[in-house]
């Protein structure tokens, strides 16, 4: 049988002094890789608040040649796996992501997320930015909430498109900034196009250098932000949660086959759209 725990929150005290000590809290990362001990030297009141809700326990890996991407997709199964009976307002709490981060899967995060700057501890290890984009900017939380939205229980392999997205983190990252990011009706069937125009054309010979090109872009537009700017406007205008998957899809699916065609015949502009 699984050992369960107790869930945590950093306590808004501590969870405050860090936020306000960036400069300093970012320095003791980098200096301490594997323990936050640290955290008692800035905060030498109470850290966390022991809640009554339980998990089975878990456990991030990290990599071992300190290439993260090795191990990211399987952390992000792992968390949403351990996580996704929590209620909704804990999963959403800046508190318990911050618990997360600096206590149960600290030495994870410091390789998910190493500190390049103090914003990196500000915007990726706490939700400065506010709510809806600390949790999809997030170290451990946009892992969480990437799976949460790409998991398809309706197939055998219920993680194909998970898999998806993180091989290429445009694939999703463009739509989740955006006003759709909780809804998982939209972002999953945006995926399976985005997915479906992938495996008849990425390995293709004819259109291969055209894919890579729409992948890689120009400058910061590719054609995932290019489909989710058209995705914005197009459901400013009509109500995206009404529409069937099938229909979703293909209009999804038929807008990113025609930039496909505009790249290949040299629009790189379309890119821009």
């Amino acid at each position: 049988m699984n050992k369960t725990i107790n869930i945590s929150f950093m306590t808004d005290e501590t969870l405050e002094t860090l936020r306000e000590n960036s400069d300093k809290v970012s320095e003791y990362i980098k200096e301490n890789k594997f323990d936050s001990s640290w955290i008692s030297k800035i905060y030498s009141g109470k850290l966390y608040d022991v809640k009554k809700e339980k998990i089975n326990d878990f456990e991030l890996k990290i990599s071992l040649n300190d290439k993260y991407k090795e191990v990211e997709l399987e952390n992000a199964i792992i968390l949403y796996e351990s996580l996704k009976d929590l209620p909704r307002c804990i999963i959403t709490d800046e508190r318990f992501w911050a618990w997360i981060n600096l206590s149960k899967c600290y030495k994870t995060t410091t390789q998910a997320m190493p500190i390049k700057s103090a914003s990196t501890f500000k915007n990726m290890w706490l939700f400065t930015q506010g709510k809806r984009r600390g949790i999809f900017f997030g170290a451990n939380s946009r892992l969480y909430f990437w799976t949460e939205l790409t998991v398809d229980e309706s197939i055998e392999n219920q993680y194909l498109y998970t898999k998806f997205v993180f091989e290429n983190h445009e694939r999703i990252r463009q739509l989740t900034w955006r006003a759709n990011s909780n809804n998982k009706h939209i972002v999953l069937n945006v995926i399976k196009a985005e997915k479906k125009l992938y495996d008849k054309y990425a390995n293709n010979s004819e259109y291969m250098e055209a894919f890579n090109k729409c992948e890689k872009g120009v400058g910061t537009r590719n054609i995932y932000t290019a489909i989710s700017k058209y995705l914005s406007l197009y459901g400013s205008v009509r109500v995206l949660d009404v529409i069937s998957d099938e229909d979703l899809q293909n209009l999804i699916y038929n807008k990113l086959e025609e930039i496909l065609f505009e790249v290949k015949n040299g629009n790189l502009n379309i890119l821009n759209y």
